[in-house]
Formats: structure tokens, sequence, C-alpha cells
């Protein structure tokens, strides 16, 4: 290997912080991974900034004990989840706990942002909505709920803004970063009239960055410190965005499903695509003039580890054994997956999950499989939306961690009706960060260059058209339950909570 043949994709996810070098022909020629911490309590979601920090710092630590790696380094990317907002004070440090964007407390502030003039120009113009899990609503949440810290804040950045600001120094805010403060698709500028109508300041959010862009170098000392060149810095947007960019997706109708601890489905357009009543929205896509039509659930992945912890109490091995041991449809069992509210198309924080359908001959096997078949049923349910609208949705590319589960892929592909193909590097995210940045640097003259590269698909999955007709059926019920249940689903405060009594702890201390 020589100089400038290798870059660092750094991913920052809810459960861990990875690094994978890379070369050209998209080998992974070493990876690491640094545990990180949830801090889960009622509504809130947080993680501990310096976590982020030091595990970045160790990552890098690593790469320059690397010696012939480290030389040959030619760019590092950096991206993190949605949002995930960081307070930062006049040194650099974090002020409190990042909130992510599983975090449920900013959705009292939806209201308020609808409410503004400059918001509903927008709305008028793109089909947004205001939600809960998306950067504005969390910046507002900390200006109303703890001014002071608001106060004390010289930036307030989202994940992928933070992981930049540690490489170079300087505050930045990715192209779709600035659409979940609700900024003008076209403008390519923060949402200015709208942060002074709510009363925010702009100066503290990070400076426009286009996607694929050179931000800059390794910040010098860091680069000393870490044993590593003087390397570019490139723009990547948050992980699911990053996947979209570079998954693909060259013609109208390709669709991208990317699920792990949700699931975030999104299929390319020509057009615009408005929906009356803002359940799914659409995106600028890659520049091209075409549009990435997305819905994301809130709680996929999610749904399934809580079932296999708290409801079966075993390993994914044998909860896959219980699914095939009941016949589709569960046997008239329905599982509504809304254990962290649900996002599109209800677009609802309060919504709550929910077992329909009990008889005395239902088994553990029938509700194991109710739970696959639920999660597959939140994906149809965003994709009728868009298909009722007129979207033409084609051949389903499958990644995340989810993707590795042939059985759950089996099951998807009945409920929904779609040809589905499984990628062969189910880590999407790292490796369209690698398309981004390959493009970047002239390593691919196109997308489908990089793609072809980097994207390669498994063997597709057909769905059954027996097995269909019976989810044909099943999901009637569940989108009736979705509707009929919806005047029941109350903010967390309004259910009453009787006070448990007192236990004797069996743990002496002293």
């Amino acid at each position: 290997m020589a100089p400038g043949d290798v870059i660092l994709l750094v991913d920052l996810g809810t459960q861990s912080l990875r690094g994978t070098v890379m070369d050209r022909a998209g080998h992974k020629l070493a990876r690491w991974s640094v545990p990180v911490t949830t801090i889960r309590a009622g509504t809130c979601a947080e993680q501990d900034a310096r976590e982020w920090r030091d595990g970045l710092r160790t990552l890098l630590e690593w790469l320059g004990r690397d010696h012939q790696l480290a030389r040959c380094l030619r760019a590092i990317a950096a991206c993190g989840t949605l949002a995930g907002t960081v307070a930062l004070d006049e040194r650099g440090e974090p002020l409190r706990p990042a909130m992510l964007y599983s975090d449920a407390r900013p959705a009292r502030c939806l209201p308020e942002i609808e409410a503004t003039a400059a918001f509903q120009v927008v709305s008028q113009a793109t089909g947004w909505r205001a939600n809960a899990c998306d950067l504005l609503p969390q910046v507002l949440w900390l200006a109303r709920e703890e001014p002071d810290t608001y106060a004390r804040a010289r930036l307030l950045l989202d994940s992928t803004g933070y992981l930049n600001y540690l490489l170079t120094g300087a505050a930045w805010m990715d192209t779709y970063t600035q659409f979940t403060c609700y900024a003008d698709p076209f403008s390519g500028e923060l949402p200015r009239p709208l942060l002074a109508e709510l009363g925010l300041d702009a100066g503290k959010l990070g400076q426009p960055a286009v996607i694929g862009s050179v931000l800059g170098t390794l910040a010098p000392q860091l680069a000393a410190a870490c044993g590593l060149p003087p390397c570019h810095i490139i723009s990547l947007s948050y992980d699911s965005m990053t996947a979209y960019l570079g998954a693909g997706l060259h013609r109208e109708g390709e669709a991208l499903d990317i699920s792990g601890t949700v699931t975030s489905f999104g299929v390319r357009r020509a057009t615009q695509f408005l929906d009356g009543n803002r359940r799914v929205y659409s995106l600028p896509f890659s520049g091209s003039g075409d549009w990435l039509v997305r819905g994301s659930t809130a709680a996929s992945g999610a749904s399934l580890e809580w079932a296999r912890a708290e409801l079966m109490d075993c390993d994914f091995a044998r909860f896959d054994e219980m699914v095939r041991s009941s016949p589709p449809g569960a046997r008239g069992l329905v599982f509504l997956p809304y254990l962290a509210g649900e996002r599109a198309p209800l677009c609802n924080p309060d919504a709550r999950g929910a077992f329909f359908g009990f008889t005395a001959s239902t088994t553990r096997s029938d509700m194991a499989r109710a739970v696959y078949e639920g999660v597959c049923f939140s994906l149809r349910h965003i994709q009728s939306v868009m298909e009722s609208g007129g979207v033409r949705i084609g051949t389903v590319k499958l990644a995340g961690g989810l993707a590795q589960n042939p059985l759950l892929n089996a099951i998807k592909a009945d409920i929904t009706g779609k040809t589905l193909v499984p990628l062969l590097d189910h880590e999407l995210t790292t490796s369209g960060a690698a398309a981004i940045v390959g493009r970047a640097l002239g390593w691919y003259e196109s997308d489908a260059e990089a793609a072809c590269v980097l994207g390669q698909g498994g063997a597709p999955v057909l769905p059954d058209a027996a097995n269909k007709a019976v989810y044909d059926r099943q999901f009637q019920l569940y989108t009736m339950l979705a509707e009929q249940l919806t005047p029941l689903f109350l903010p967390s405060e309004a259910y009453p909570v009787a006070p448990l009594p007192p236990v004797e702890s069996p743990i002496q201390i002293g």
C-alpha cells in the first residue's frame, strides 16, 4: 500500500462507536469497536458525549499504532445517529448528556414549532411535520426546559457535527441535518426566519456543509497525539441518510429498507411526493433532481429484542424456532410494535404496543411469530401510504442488522409482496460512507461504480403467494387496530401508576 490508499470511516450507533479502515476495492483492512452506554429513564434517552469523544480518540490511537495503515491514510469521515444534540461550553466541553433521537421529551415542543408562520410555509411546500426525533425540537426543548444550559452553550451540534468538531475543531451541519431543522430544501442555508421566530440563536449551530465536501484536515494536535498524518476530513450525514446516499438507488422505484433498532424505508422518485396527511415525506436526493420518499418506524429491532428478553427469555436461535412452529398469521394473533410511540405513518409519540387476538389455544410460539409479523406489518403500513399516493415501489434492498435474519426476510417478503435483495454487506452505513468518500477522492467516477464495488446484493427473496393471501387479511386487521386504538394512546403522565411496595434488599452493606 502507498500513502493515500486507505480511508477511516467512523460510525456512531446506539450501542457502539465503530471504526473501519477500507481501501478503494472495498476491502475492510481493520475494524474496531468501542461500546457506548445509553441512559434511559421514562421518556428520556441520552448518552454521555464524553464517551463519544474518548471512544473516537481510542479508535484514532488504534489506527496510529498500525504504522503501515496509518501512513497510507488519506481521509477520515464520521457519522452519528439522527439528532443526538450535544451542548458545548466555551472550552468545547459537553454541558449535559447528548439527547438521542429516541428521547420523547421534545414532543412537547412540537406544537410551538408547528404554530410558527415560518414552519407553516416550509411544511406547505414540503409536506414535512415536526418530529421529536429531529434536531430542532431537541434544541428548542433545551431552550425551554433547561434555559441555563442553553444560555451557557456556545455550540449546539448534532452527533455527526460533534464528531466533525472533534476531528477539525470547527462546527458543521450537513445538508440533511439542516432539513431536521426544517430548512428550505432548496436554500442550502439554516432556517433563520424559523429560528428567529422561536427565539433561538442560529450562531450556536454549525455552519452548512455539503455532503462529500472537505471540511478541513485532522486537527494537528490530535493527529500528532495519535500518530496520524494530516489527512482530509470528509462530510457525511447522519447514519441512515449516509446509507441511502451510498445504496445505489439509481432508478425510480428502487427502494431501501434499513432495519436495526428502528426501520427506515425510502424509495427513489423522479418527482416530489406530498402526502396531505404528512404521514411520510420527501427529501431532495443526492443533488440529482430526484426525490427520496421516506418513512421510519420507532421500534423494529427494539421490539424483537424486548420480546426475546422479556417475553421468551431465550436467544434468537430459539426465538426463530418458535416462530417457525407457528403458522403464517400466528393463528389470528396481531402485535402492534409501538413500544417507543410510532413514527410513520401514525406520527404519534404516545402510541402504545399491543397484542390482539388471544384465545385459549394461543401459544408462546404464536406470540413470537406475531412479533415478527407486527414489525413487518409496520413496514407495509408505510409502503401502503406511499403506494396509495402513486409512489411506485419496485425491488427493495435490505440492510441493517435485521437483514441478516433469513426467516424475518422471508416473512417480510410475504407480508409486503415485494422482492427483497439482502445486501452482502449489511453494514450499509459504512459502505455508504465509503461510496461518498470514494467519490470525493476520485476513486469512483460515478455513484453507480461506487455501488457496484461496495453494495453488491445477495440472492433475492421472493414472496409466497399463499402466505401473502393470509397476510393481506391480517394486515387489514392490523391497520384497523391502529386506527381504533389511537384515541386510547395518551401521554405517559396520563396513565396511573401505583407505587411499588418496599422490598427488603437481600444485600447487606457494611
